[in-house]
């Protein structure tokens, strides 16, 4: 435990130094290979979308176990270096909290339209409603969703089952950004890549929406989260944002009445802004913190004999 400790701390600082890796040749030629994949592949069903599914991820997977393992007759500390650089590939903590933090100043300053950008940039979607409290609202799910998606699920595949099992969570969280069944065009194809995403994301998910309780208003998060998470239609996304904005009092919680029903439910009746985004990023932030110390506390308990 104190290994993998030391090995998410090392990934953490090197996110830190070298944020912007989603553009590197390797990662633009991955995504370039699999919607190259998609356009032989795809012929409007869930099979197809499965077997696209194999042929992009199967080969990555084979090679991280198969360099590890290679390297683990070589030396460990090689190894180490390799889990290292692995997880590092697969964290967007830093990327995600400088882009919403510009998107804050940005508000901040009055710069509506430069505001819009960033969160263009930080989601991959471009922006509808072009308002303050509109961009300040989807900042903050953003950070939110994101927190589970870019950082703390790929920290609980890591610590569980090491490499091998957190590039699958973030091949799958890639895979369902580029075909996830959200048109016609990948409404059967996109399928199994959305529901390998949803599948990776469940357990991480639930435990970054309990966590944002435990680092926030615990009882608002909780009540939130029982009354509003279904009324998101993705499974993940409903109990991290519902008890997210429980956590941070940004929902009251209440059933909304049928004259009131626009807006994602968490937040109607409460104008979002800028200094809501700032607090979002300190809410996962505590987060992190908290799990890092749970897991320093697990490696002094089992250094000193606690576990056996």
């Amino acid at each position: 435990m104190a290994i993998t400790l030391i090995i998410i701390l090392f990934a953490v600082a090197l996110d830190r130094l070298f944020p912007d890796r989603g553009r590197m040749p390797p990662f633009l030629w991955y995504e370039d290979w699999a919607r190259g994949v998609e356009q032989r592949f795809n012929a409007g069903t869930r099979g197809q979308g499965l077997a696209a599914v194999l042929v992009v991820a199967g080969p990555v997977l084979l090679g991280v176990a198969l360099i590890r393992y290679v390297l683990s007759h070589v030396s460990y500390s090689l190894v180490y270096i390799f889990d290292i650089l692995v997880l590092y590939l697969c964290l967007d903590l830093y990327r995600l909290t400088r882009q919403a933090v510009g998107v804050s100043e940005s508000l901040e300053a009055g710069d509506i339209l430069m505001a819009a950008t960033h969160l263009e940039t930080m989601t991959g979607k471009t922006t509808g409603d072009v308002t303050e409290s509109s961009i300040a609202q989807a900042t903050v799910e953003a950070v939110l969703k994101h927190a589970n998606t870019a950082v703390m699920a790929p920290l609980f595949w890591f610590i569980l089952f090491g490499p091998v099992a957190v590039v699958l969570q973030r091949l799958a969280a890639l895979l369902d950004r580029l075909w996830g069944h959200r048109s016609t065009q990948f409404a059967e194809f996109g399928w199994a890549a959305a529901r390998l995403d949803d599948l990776l994301g469940w357990v991480p998910a639930r435990i970054t929406a309990l966590s944002y309780g435990i680092m926030g208003s615990f009882e608002d998060a909780l009540h939130c989260w029982r009354r509003q998470a279904g009324m998101w239609s993705d499974i993940n996304s409903g109990p991290l944002l519902a008890s997210g904005f429980g956590a941070m009092h940004m929902s009251a919680c209440e059933e909304p009445e049928e004259e009131d029903m626009s807006g994602p439910p968490a937040v109607r009746g409460y104008v979002v802004n800028a200094a809501d985004i700032r607090r979002a990023v300190a809410l996962l932030w505590r987060v992190l913190l908290f799990w890092l110390a749970v897991v320093l506390l697990m490696a002094g308990a089992r250094l000193f004999g606690v576990f056996g």
